[in-house]
């Protein structure tokens, strides 16, 4: 991810390469939590359920980062 935005050409392909990233990691957010309440929680007794969607956004947002890299 990082290396489309600074390989980009122009101004225009690095501000899509942005919004890509924010837009996959919005999305991200909403699955997670809705994956991680219903079929994770349940089934790992160690596991706690994400009550905020702060929280869902920084785990999508680190997730993304870690894949990026």
């Amino acid at each position: 991810m990082f290396k489309e935005i600074v390989k980009a050409e122009n101004r225009s392909d690095m501000v899509t390469e942005l919004l890509v990233f924010v837009l996959n990691v919005l999305i991200a957010t909403f699955i997670l939590r809705l994956a991680w309440n219903r079929a994770l929680v349940p089934h790992i007794s160690a596991l706690k359920p994400i009550k905020t969607m702060l929280d869902a956004f920084f785990l999508a947002l680190s997730i993304n980062i870690l894949k990026g890299v």
